[in-house]
């Protein structure tokens, strides 16, 4: 035992800040936290956990015992679903590519060990969101069914140890199908032992799986909430059903929650099995795998246009060259190409999601027929809309927060680069406008074009969305300046174990909120028309794209001379 609690502290720690880091600024990491909790987990935990009181009230009202649990069981399988999709890249990782292997391989560890150690490690590093989300739907189901309980005995003490339970092992199933099929494939596969090969292979299957599942929900084209909660009723969801026999153990986490001992002992018994075979296949695969696997060198071809590289050379200023080379990493790292670039391409699906739900209720139809004849408020809620979805979705694809982290252990060479510190920050902070804005002011025209709305209207909101944008970036970049994780084992864990993105998307989550409530006041108070409004929100973004940049020019500048390796 304690071997194996051994192992799980030397796999864990690629993904824990350093001593060193631990010890600087103490103060803006509790402060930053502080507006997580408040500004991102408790909102999404509030919404999550009303949508599934919604669901389970509706269905107790309507429903029988046997199908009270279904809107808690549909909001797991969900959350199962993208636990399952990027759990991939995370076991892959932490199992077969992580720099630890070449210590441990040679002692006398029996396979079953490392990857047990390994299993555990990768469910402890899974993202914290994961398990505040299960956590909210069992609390937004215990409130709906507890609190009303017309059908059955409503919630007891086996319903409390339930989610208790469940909020602690519900990643063991989908971690579990990842762990077996990462173990199959790379036992069986050639092509397969490259990392970086791996990485675009998932990247590239996570795309996949959510265009399948959009083409999925566009053939229902629409959605009746009416109908929807009736189908519930009678388990007539074919996705669903579906769902419950991949993912199995959530029927039997949603049952027990409602107070079914049996269906708690078959979910214990359900994990534990599901542990017991990766075990299993751990100690036939895993060594022989692991062993086989090469350094990722690349091909003949390759080498050989290496040796002529310096035939490819050209001259470009300091600004673009450091633009270039940013790009190209970016590009060339199937890490920051799925979780920095391919980010900016799967929001839309969800958005399109909406657009194809909502047809039935027509929910967006009276709004932009408003927008269509310059209604003022409309006008003024589409113009804070555009710049908070700016702000956040800059922020989410982590560019900006993870500029000075991705440089790692390569740090260093920016600061005796012949190049100044702040031509290096522009470099990267461009990157990230480019790509961010780019992506926004295509999804912003064709929004508008395709929905009939206002050219000049949209002229502004795409000027609007590239200030926030911008601002945006110089902020992320600054944060980063102050703390960055330059100790990192491999580039997924240098954006997963970055806090700064957390850190930058609170505050910009605080500042955006603000502007957006004193917008909405002023207007609600009638002090000024909306035409001045929007002016003032579009100044106030200059300014502080103004503000950021000075900061990161002067402050920014002087915590990189500051940090040592």
């Amino acid at each position: 035992m304690n071997v194996f609690l051994q192992l799980i502290k030397i796999t864990t720690s690629s993904v824990e800040p350093s001593t060193n880091e631990k010890m600087k600024s103490k103060v803006f990491a509790i402060v930053m936290s502080v507006i997580i909790v408040f500004l991102i987990f408790i909102p999404v935990s509030f919404f999550v956990g009303f949508l599934v009181y919604a669901l389970t009230n509706g269905l107790v009202t309507l429903g029988t015992d046997a199908s009270v649990a279904s809107g808690l069981a549909l909001m797991l399988h969900i959350i199962a679903i993208f636990s399952a999709i990027f759990g991939f890249n995370v076991v892959m990782s932490v199992f077969y590519f992580s720099s630890d292997l070449e210590y441990l391989l040679p002692l006398p560890i029996s396979p079953m060990k490392i990857v047990g150690a390994k299993l555990t490690a990768t469910m402890l590093s899974e993202n914290v969101m994961e398990c505040i989300l299960v956590f909210s739907s069992l609390v937004g189901f215990m409130a709906g069914y507890g609190l009303n309980p017309p059908v059955g005995s409503g919630i007891n003490i086996v319903s409390i140890i339930s989610a208790i339970i469940g909020v602690a092992t519900f990643p063991i199933l989908p971690i579990s199908y990842c762990a077996i099929i990462c173990m199959v494939v790379m036992y069986f596969s050639k092509f397969l032992k490259n990392k970086d090969r791996v990485s675009k292979i998932t990247a590239f299957s996570t795309i996949i799986i959510l265009l399948v599942l959009v083409f999925c929900l566009n053939l229902a084209n629409g959605f009746d909430t009416n109908l929807f909660v009736e189908q519930l009723i009678n388990n007539d969801i074919t996705l669903v059903n579906v769902l419950d026999k991949i993912f199995f153990s959530v029927p039997l986490l949603s049952s027990a929650v409602a107070g079914s001992f049996v269906s708690l002992l078959l979910y214990i018994l359900v994990n534990a099995a599901c542990i017991g075979v990766v075990l299993l296949l751990a100690s036939k695969l895993y060594f022989k795998a692991v062993i086989s696997l090469n350094g990722g060198q690349g091909s003949a071809k390759e080498r050989t246009d290496s040796i002529n590289y310096d035939k490819k050379i050209k001259s470009h200023s300091h600004l673009f060259a450091y633009f270039k080379k940013e790009l190209l990493i970016l590009a060339r790292t199937p890490a920051y190409l799925s979780n920095c670039l391919g980010i900016n391409l799967i929001w839309p699906i969800f958005i399109y999601l909406f657009i194809v739900l909502q047809k039935q209720n027509d929910l967006l139809g009276g709004y932009i027929e408003k927008l269509q004849y310059a209604d003022p408020s409309s006008v003024l809620n589409l113009s804070l809309l555009v710049f908070g979805i700016s702000v956040i979705l800059t922020s989410l694809n982590c560019l900006a927060s993870s500029a000075i982290t991705r440089e790692g252990r390569h740090f260093e060479v920016m600061k005796y680069m012949p190049v100044d510190l702040m031509t290096q920050i522009n470099s990267k902070a461009l990157v990230s406008i480019v790509i961010s804005g780019v992506g926004l002011i295509i999804y912003i025209i064709t929004a508008f074009i395709v929905f009939g709305i206002s050219p000049m209207l949209m002229g502004y909101c795409v000027g609007l969305s590239i200030l926030a944008v911008i601002f945006t970036t110089y902020l992320g970049i600054y944060i980063d300046t102050m703390n960055p994780k330059l100790v990192w084992e491999d580039e997924v864990n240098a954006l997963r174990g970055n806090y700064h993105v957390f850190f930058n998307m609170g505050l910009e989550l605080v500042i955006t909120a603000v502007m957006c409530a004193v917008m909405r006041l002023l207007f609600l108070m009638e002090f000024l028309p909306v035409a001045l409004l929007q002016s003032l929100l579009l100044l106030a973004s200059a300014m502080m794209c103004y503000a950021f940049y000075s900061l990161c020019k002067n402050k920014g500048v002087k915590n990189l001379m500051k940090i040592e390796m």
